[in-house]
């Protein structure tokens, strides 16, 4: 978030105008720009937005994974977010000295690199390089991971310093000891055909993204996820604490994999080439939008970045709801649900501990990978023993996290906060937008809410506003428009258009079947009798047809 530079009000960073004031605010407050754009400290966002991600990440820096299929996906969202770095006189105009280099060819079966390592078949790759399949002939024919860079400096100075830096690297690398990163066993360079090569530990098995799409639902379980995070924060506080510290910056479900050995998490892809290339011409990758830190725009980057991005892959992987999607505001819970309100399965505890990494200000995370750990150690006891909690969300008033209703534009039809005068996207005055309907449609907010079961929509919940909601499906034809409209998740028509009817009398709230085809079920057990009114208590669940929502009041 920033602030409006009129009347100082918080503007999320792709709103174009202040909600509060309707001021707009300047273009040059933006948190990147293309990186084609010719800024010099620019941020850039590679890849395509609507592309969901793949088993094998093809990535500007050569951001490589490996499993024994020997298949590569390509074709994704990457959503890295690169640095502009500035491009000397002599070498940025075209044709300045500057020689095209043909596009590298992978190399063939049966080809020895190093007098040692005889590459078997590529297994994954992306725009510097490739990542390979190899035998050790001087060790019986284990397998290895040959990770190849393509050296793409022109000039001596440049190459002199690719070089020593690939070294420098390499050797750092090579002394890092923890079960969760892949062993190093040898670098070197050919100065033949200007490569790079790292050979690594082949880790047969999955990474993270294929698990998620595999698994049933789209989301993985609890107590998985939590022993997951125990071994990732655990390495992170490995690297973290090493004499020279190293911020991995770039972790997300595609660069971390199950060995299939051992069941272990593995942390893959240090982005040799980027190491290599840093600060020079072109760019250097430095994380993935959705997973990566506010501060990270800045180019700020201390261990609380590897804090968040863990608390954001492990959000993706419980909720099934992907970052990517809404990668600005994907953690603003003012104006998106929180854990709970996507998967209620979830606990309390896990939530809160979710939340907590993905702060907005890098102060108010977990500090290290090692108090995460312990967190998350803890919470897995009790997951274990059954001394968790599953009871409605918990809403902190007067803090950021207070959920805030949304409501749609008049003019523009952009999704804004129920209380904002001017519209963030347009900057229209909103008719309602007045001191007393915005008291009231705050006032309204607290009563109840359902929030849909099973799905991984972010806007999953509906706000009990009224005296008496109608819940349905929407028909202009017939001029039915129910208040909690169930159409998007009610892809077979099992929901009737007028299905079901809340209303409140006092505090409490009341349900009845208004005759529909499919029924209303509470809480599994009793199916309601066609107007017939049923008292609800917070937490139950209602069933109509095969959508479920859960009610909750406060």
């Amino acid at each position: 978030m920033t602030l409006c530079r009129q009347c100082g009000a918080n503007v999320a960073p792709n709103e174009n105008f202040c909600g509060s004031c309707g001021a707009p605010q300047p273009l040059d407050d933006a948190p990147m720009s293309d990186a084609g754009s010719g800024s010099t400290d620019a941020k850039a966002v590679t890849g395509e937005p609507k592309a969901k991600a793949t088993d094998y990440s093809e990535k500007l820096a050569l951001g490589d994974t490996w499993g024994p299929s020997g298949e590569v996906e390509s074709g994704h969202r990457t959503g890295e977010i690169v640095e502009s770095q500035p491009i000397s006189p002599a070498t940025s105009r075209s044709g300045a000295g500057e020689k095209r280099k043909p596009k590298p060819k992978t190399l063939p079966s049966g080809k020895i690199l190093n007098g040692r390592y005889e590459i078997v078949r590529r297994i994954g790759g992306g725009g510097m390089g490739a990542v390979y399949l190899a035998k050790d002939r001087n060790l019986g024919e284990a397998p290895r991971a040959v990770k190849e860079m393509i050296e793409s400096h022109i000039d001596e100075a440049q190459h002199e310093k690719a070089v020593a830096d690939f070294k420098r690297e390499s050797l750092l690398l090579t002394a890092l000891e923890h079960p969760s990163i892949p062993t190093v066993y040898d670098y070197f360079y050919e100065e033949i055909s200007e490569r790079f090569y790292l050979v690594m530990k082949f880790i047969p098995g999955n990474d993270l993204s294929s698990q998620l799409r595999n698994s049933p639902g789209g989301r993985i379980d609890e107590l998985t996820v939590t022993e997951w995070g125990i071994q990732v924060a655990d390495v992170l506080h490995y690297l973290h604490t090493r004499p020279e510290s190293i911020i991995y910056r770039d972790l997300k479900p595609a660069n971390l994999m199950i060995d299939s050995n051992n069941n272990r998490v593995m942390l893959i892809d240090f982005g040799i080439a980027r190491w290599v290339n840093k600060k020079e011409k072109g760019v250097t990758a430095v994380g993935t939008m959705g997973y990566a830190p506010p501060e990270l725009f800045s180019g700020q980057a201390d261990p609380r970045v590897d804090i968040y991005s863990l608390g954001a892959t492990m959000f993706h992987l419980l909720t099934g709801s992907d970052p990517q999607d809404n990668p600005l505001l994907i953690f603003d819970f003012t104006k998106n649900p929180r854990p709970r309100q996507i998967c209620p399965a979830l606990s309390s505890e896990i939530e809160k501990i979710l939340t907590r990494a993905v702060e907005y200000k890098p102060e108010h995370r977990f500090q290290s990978g090692a108090e995460m750990r312990d967190v998350l150690a803890a919470h897995l006891e009790k997951l274990k023993s059954g001394q968790v909690s599953y009871g409605a969300p918990l809403y902190e008033l007067g803090s950021e996290t207070v959920q805030a209703a949304m409501v749609f534009c008049g003019f523009c039809g952009g999704r804004i906060a129920a209380d904002d005068i001017f519209c963030a996207h347009c900057g229209s005055r909103q008719p309602m937008g007045t001191g007393d309907s915005s008291a009231a449609i705050s006032a309204a907010r607290t009563t109840a809410k359902l929030i849909v079961a099973g799905t991984t929509e972010l806007d999953a919940s509906f706000l009990l506003q009224k005296d008496s909601n109608l819940v349905g499906r929407t028909d202009p034809l017939s001029n039915i428009f129910p208040e909690i409209d169930l159409s998007r998740f009610d892809p077979e028509t099992k929901v009737s258009r007028r299905h079901a009817r809340i209303w409140r009398e006092g505090e409490s709230f009341m349900v009845e079947d208004l005759g529909s085809v499919n029924g209303t079920v509470v809480n599994d057990l009793i199916r309601l009798e066609p107007r017939q009114p049923r008292l609800l208590d917070s937490g139950d669940r209602i069933r109509l047809g095969e959508t479920t929502l859960h009610f909750l009041v406060g």
